[in-house]
């Protein structure tokens, strides 16, 4: 199972952990699929995705994500990439073991922390780190498409507890990626119509329609919505109403955006939610661009 899929890396470095090994603390986190704890291997702090595949609610689905992820993240490295250090896949439970990212995700600062004020600095920041990550997934050779990007799946370094600290964002959650050299010719660009959550689902991916590289700038669009205006994509809508909206060419309310937002940060977030995929930017012009956008507050 996951053997097969491991990189060509594997005859260098063995990717296996001893679970004996691993010591679990605090969970920190729960998904519909695994469950997530600090933890600590030989000494070194790390965060375990602990995934249970004797549960009613696990199948087939959740053990390909499972292999897609132990298959993908072994051959990434990138300072806003989370990093893995290990697998645990020779027993149940099976486990990913990777860097531990302590200032949690990037959802929880945004939406659920308003006793911390974000200034501009951070904010770019944070959308720089993001772009970083995916222009050196689109441009990885073979090209590797996230398909779920959203704050939920960007994690900090370290806690942002005031306006001094400089974020380090990290992106993770590799579960539904494609490589695209292990998908079949025929099958590449025609990627499963759940991959992804409502919010920040691109259009042609609800309509169904073959989609490439370009989902994920539409994903980035609204993770840029989300640092900027600290809002929930469409967050009134009902998750089922959000593809029929897109689609039909709604985009987030322009009204939430702050009026001392840097135009060039704001332009470069509506061009990323363009309705056709080909109108968006690719992730190498996204960088050259926030390169030069400048922070209102000096």
């Amino acid at each position: 199972m996951v053997e097969a899929l491991l990189s060509p890396r594997e005859e260098e470095q063995s990717w296996e952990v001893n679970p004996s090994d691993l010591q679990l603390c605090e969970k920190v986190g729960t998904g519909c699929t695994a469950e997530v704890y600090r933890g600590f291997w030989k000494g070194r702090e790390v965060a375990i995705k602990q995934i249970e595949w004797n549960k009613k609610k696990m199948g087939i689905k959740e053990q390909r994500a499972f292999d897609r992820e132990v298959g993908i993240m072994p051959n990434m490295d990138h300072d806003n990439l989370v990093r893995m250090v290990g697998v645990s896949s020779l027993q149940h439970p099976f486990r990913i073991i990777t860097e531990f990212c302590a200032g949690g995700c990037c959802f929880e600062l945004l939406h659920n922390s308003d006793h911390v004020e974000l200034v501009w600095a951070q904010k770019i920041k944070m959308t720089r780190d993001v772009a970083s990550a995916m222009d050196y997934l689109h441009n990885f050779k073979p090209q590797i498409i996230h398909r779920d990007l959203k704050s939920l799946n960007l994690l900090l370094s370290k806690p942002i507890l005031s306006e001094t600290v400089v974020p380090i964002v990290k992106v993770s959650d590799f579960g539904l990626s494609r490589m695209k050299d292990r998908a079949p010719d025929q099958d590449w660009g025609k990627m499963t119509m759940a991959a992804g959550t409502c919010h920040w689902m691109a259009p042609e991916v609800f309509t169904g329609t073959c989609y490439d590289e370009k989902v994920d700038v539409y994903s980035y669009a609204m993770i840029l919505f989300e640092i900027i205006c600290r809002e929930i994509p469409f967050e009134e809508e009902e998750p089922a109403n959000v593809g029929r909206l897109t689609v039909a060419g709604h985009r987030p309310d322009m009204e939430a955006v702050p009026p001392d937002c840097p135009e060039l940060l704001r332009d470069v977030m509506v061009s990323c939610w363009a309705h056709d995929p080909k109108k968006r930017p690719t992730f190498d012009v996204i960088q050259k661009t926030l390169a030069v956008v400048e922070d209102p507050g000096c």
